[in-house]
This record gives C-alpha cells, sequence and structure tokens, in this order.
C-alpha cells in the first residue's frame, strides 16, 4: 500500500504517537547510558583482553581536572571531584586552600590522615590527589567549597581515603590485589647482535634482562661467551592489579641458554624453600649461586688476563699477573664478587687502593687499583654479594683506569675466568621433591605458552595443575 507524504505528517502528529515516540528516545538513551556505565563492572582480565591496559604510570593526568560523577550525580548532586597531581614544592594545604577548602577543614582532614599517611611525606611526581568537594555560600570569598572526601594515591594498588561524616572525617586504606600473568620470550644471537638487543627487540623489559644476566653470571661471561647462533628463552611475570593498571614486570621464573661454543644448556627455575628463600635452580636442584662470581662488573672488558708470565707495562720486565684486569671507565661502580668480611682496606705497593674481602676458609677476592672505596665499607664490614664496596681508578702501578680482580684459593691466586666454584644453595634431599613437582609445572608452563597456543596461556594456573598427568 502507498502512502502519501501528506498522510505519514498527519499520522505522526497524533497526540498519541508523538507520546510514543518521546517515551521511546528517553528509554533508548537510558539503555545506552547504562550499557556504558556497566562496561566498568566487567572483569579487568576480560576486560584487558579487548582493550589496552592503561597503566597510571603512562597515563598523563592534568595538573587540576574536574572529574565526572556520571549521568545521575550530574543531576541530583553538584559535588565536583578534582585530580591533583603533586609536584616538587606543592603542600596539601595550598592545594585544598586553591580550590577554596577553609583551613579548619584542611587542619581536620590532615589529622585524620596522617597517623596513616602523613600528608607531608607526599612523594612528587609520584603520589596523586583526588579532592571531592562542593559548592557552600560564605562571607570569606577564598571559602568557596566544602570538602567531601579526600583521597591520596600512592601507587595503582594502594591509596588511603578520607571521608566526611557526621562525626568528622574517617580514614581507611585501601589495598588491590597484584595478579600475575606469565609471559614467554626467546631468540637466538644473530651475527653483529648482542643478547640485551635481540631480548628488547621482543619486547623483554630491561629489568628482566638483567635479572638473566644476574642467575646466569655465575658460569657465564656474557661479554666473552655468547656467540651467533647462542639461543635463549625466558618465562616472567608482567604485574597487573584487580582494576587491570599495568605495574611492571615481577620475578623470572624460568629461564634456559645454550651455547654452541660449550655445546652446553643452563637452564634455571625459580623456587622458593619452606622457609620463604628465593633461589634459581637447574633441573636437578643445583643451585645457580655459587661463592663467587668469575666476573664482577657485566659488560667489563678484558684488559689483561691471568698470566704467569707477563710484561709488566709499567715495570717493563716479566712477571705473573695473578688476577684478571677489566677495563671500565674511572668512577664505575665496583661490586663485591661474593658475601664476606673486609680483611683489608687501604694502599697496597702496586695495588694502589686495595680492598681484600674473605669469603669462608677457602676463598678470598681482592680488588685494586680503586679511584676510592665506600665510605661505610672498612676493615671488619660485612659485604654482601653485588653490594658496591668502591669505584674504578687507576691508583698504584697503572697505565689507565681499570679493576684488577683477584680470587684467591687457600691462599694462592687462581684464574678467575677457568676456576670451578661451589655451589652454595643446594637443596636438601627433603626439598628436592617439592622442587621437582613445581620444576615440572613451571615447564607444562612454559610450553603452554608457546606461541601456537598463546591464546589459552592465561587459563593456565601453575598451582593447578595436576602433576598426575606428567606420569
Amino acid at each position: 500500500m502507498k502512502i502519501s507524504k501528506v498522510k505519514i505528517k498527519e499520522y505522526i502528529a497524533k497526540p498519541h504517537i508523538q507520546v510514543f515516540m518521546v517515551s521511546f528516545s528517553i528509554c533508548l538513551l537510558f539503555f545506552f547510558i547504562i550499557s556504558k556505565q556497566s562496561g566498568s563492572n566487567i572483569p579487568p582480565k576480560i576486560r584487558a583482553a579487548f582493550n589496552p591496559i592503561i597503566s597510571m604510570e603512562n597515563t598523563e593526568i592534568k595538573r587540576i581536572s574536574t572529574g565526572s560523577n556520571g549521568f545521575f550525580g550530574d543531576m541530583f548532586s553538584n559535588s565536583k571531584e578534582y585530580v591533583l597531581d603533586v609536584k616538587s614544592g606543592d603542600s596539601v594545604a595550598s592545594l585544598l586552600s586553591n580550590l577554596g577548602i577553609c583551613y579548619s577543614e584542611i587542619l581536620e582532614v590532615s589529622k585524620s590522615v596522617n597517623p596513616i599517611c602523613k600528608l607531608s611525606d607526599l612523594k612528587p611526581d609520584n603520589d596523586k590527589l583526588v579532592v571531592k568537594v562542593k559548592p557552600i555560600n560564605s562571607a570569606d570569598a577564598k571559602v568557596r567549597t566544602e570538602l567531601e572526601s579526600l583521597e591520596i594515591i600512592k601507587s595503582p594498588v594502594y591509596k588511603v581515603v578520607s571521608f566526611k561524616t557526621a562525626d568528622g572525617f574517617k580514614t581507611v586504606e585501601k589495598k588491590l590485589n597484584i595478579t600475575a600473568e606469565l609471559v614467554r620470550g626467546e631468540g637466538t644471537i644473530a651475527k653483529g647482535t648482542s643478547l640485551t638487543e635481540i631480548a628488547t627487540s621482543q619486547n623483554i623489559p630491561y629489568n628482566i634482562i638483567d635479572k638473566f644476566y644476574e642467575i646466569f653470571s655465575f658460569d657465564v661471561d656474557f661479554e666473552r661467551d655468547i656467540y651467533p647462533g647462542d639461543r635463549f628463552q625466558i618465562m616472567y611475570e608482567q604485574l597487573y592489579s584487580d582494576a587491570g593498571d599495568y605495574l611492571g614486570s615481577g620475578d623470572v621464573i624460568y629461564a634456559s641458554l645454550y651455547l654452541n661454543s660449550r655445546h652446553q644448556e643452563f637452564t634455571l627455575y625459580r623456587y622458593e624453600n619452606e622457609k620463604g628463600v628465593v633461589g634459581y635452580y637447574d633441573e636437578n636442584g643445583k643451585g645457580a649461586s655459587k661463592t663467587l662470581k668469575k666476573t664482577p662488573i657485566n659488560g667489563a672488558r678484558i684488559s689483561s688476563k691471568f698470566n704467569k708470565n707477563r710484561k709488566h707495562p709499567v715495570l717493563g720486565y716479566s712477571r705473573a699477573h695473578k688476577g684478571v684486569d677489566f677495563a671500565a671507565a674511572s668512577g664505575t661502580p665496583i661490586p663485591a664478587g661474593g658475601s664476606g668480611k673486609v680483611v683489608f682496606r687501604g694502599w697496597l705497593n702496586g695495588y694502589g687502593n686495595y680492598i681484600k674481602i674473605r669469603h669462608n676458609g677457602t676463598y678470598s677476592t681482592a680488588y685494586g687499583h680503586m679511584s676510592r672505596f665506600k665510605p661505610d665499607v672498612v676493615v671488619g664490614s660485612q659485604v654482601k654479594l653485588g653490594q658496591i664496596i668502591g669505584y674504578v681508578g687507576s691508583t698504584g702501578l697503572s697505565t689507565g683506569p681499570h679493576l684488577h680482580y683477584e680470587i684467591i684459593k687457600n691462599g694462592v691466586q687462581v684464574n678467575p675466568l677457568t676456576v670451578k666454584l661451589p655451589s652454595i644453595e643446594n637443596l636438601t634431599k627433603g626439598e628436592l621433591a617439592r622442587f621437582a613437582s613445581l620444576r615440572d609445572k613451571i615447564s607444562i608452563q612454559f610450553a603452554v605458552l608457546d606461541k601456537n597456543f598463546s591464546q589459552f596461556a592465561k587459563l593456565v594456573d601453575i598451582n593447578k595443575i595436576d602433576e598426575n598427568i606428567l606420569k
């Protein structure tokens, strides 16, 4: 049936039709608003699969910006919300005063908050404030608003909230849980590239790469042992808050490194023993950490090797060189090659500024030609592996800045690059079965994270894997 334009206008002009159309439009608008707001209730892990996760660290927050209270909040409340980015030189009192809040309220909320979080200790460019206020009529032109609530955001997973009640301000802490998502990375060293370059091209974070270097550093010299064709694999944590904010990377869970030059593969698993001590162990439960590091400064170039008959660059005649020289810029920090007690600190003939550390009844290490010592490292100090003890220099008989490093076994200098060092974290027999179970679960998780199965990776929980499927 054909309907003319005139009849259509007459039809629409009828009152009951107009009411229907207006009602339908309101319902449609209401449904749109509700559906848009309800998206915030979607679990963060599901939401993350469809939308990029926004980190507080990477989100620019304006100096002062008003927040939205939602559709109904705008209708029934005249409250406003401000996000304040704390900068150097700011005080909470001045920030709140700029919003028109009176001094008595600022003092009151400060007294409520300070037992939990001192407002004077806020960190510039890190901590943020979320302030909710409502306008008031006041004889004082500077006082324009009443404080309803104050949030001090210390991190994406921790904040302190103070809100007004009939009895004054009440302050509480709010903490979000942190969840870990496992990520797999791997690569092969190409000619003209380094392990670090290949790893960063796989978007592996720098702190994870540093950890990779650290756990293998007792067996591998990454400056000299890595060649084209060598392969690495790694599984590490990415941390998220319950709200879906990316918090950075966590721990390395699994790592392997194959060296073609040695025809040898090193494989390590993260394991926390019953006492809560975390370490890295090979597939047999042998600890990665040895008594000492072979190369205390990662990446430093060897300028002179251990040699029983070397021509001395200053004296001009041949004599034994009983350590390894690592060339580095003057002032480069020198970490202790192992944990132990400082037994000498001072000037020692051709060594210049010199430190000797006794690690146990068998091993000691020595460090020569330092520019200066760390002030708190003195004779009798107990130092830990990796603790800074001094700085590279060229004191004593030296032609340029470098570290002279010695490993001393039973009173005799040995070659740091070839000496075989015992592990110090091997698991007890009672722990081996527990470690083996976790090791197998980690291996399954790593296999699931293969690119062909990556879409299922998030469904696997290491702690819930039935180890019977391994049998």
